[in-house]
């Protein structure tokens, strides 16, 4: 079951910086593919993923629930995790023979992946915020 869109001033207050925090993600993650240039496919993946996370910011701008937003931020933090560790199966996205320079490039990356994890845990909060008041509601009746 969808969330009704928000519309007390509290969720419309939440809404709007979660709004603000995945543009500001948006922006570190074109910041760092400027900054740490990437490989053509990497560069694609990044660009492909940051404005997918902005389609779905623009649905919740319109009036739509926030969980698409919810776990497209879960999905990117995922990735940004096992890029950084390189699981088994996983290639570390910035490994290199230098465990220095792996470590000055995983911690960009990491406090990203963290973010996307706080952003994640924000919109899920409202989501439930917002299915609690639409229960509410519906109890009313």
């Amino acid at each position: 079951m969808d969330a009704a869109p928000l519309r007390d001033k509290s969720q419309s207050f939440s809404t709007k910086v979660l709004l603000i925090a995945t543009c500001l993600l948006a922006a570190a993650h074109l910041g760092l593919l400027v900054m740490a240039p990437h490989g053509l496919g990497w560069s694609l993946l990044i660009l492909v993923m940051t404005f997918w996370c902005l389609k779905c910011a623009r649905g919740v701008l319109q009036g739509e629930s926030v969980q698409a937003l919810m776990l497209m931020s879960a999905l990117m933090a995922l990735m940004h995790i096992i890029m950084v560790l390189g699981l088994p199966g996983a290639v570390a996205h910035h490994s290199t023979s230098s465990a220095s320079h792996h470590s000055a490039q995983a911690i960009p990356m990491l406090a990203v992946g963290v973010s996307e994890l706080v952003l994640t845990f924000f919109a899920a909060t409202i989501l439930n915020r917002s299915r609690i008041r639409s229960s509410d509601l519906l109890d009313a009746r």
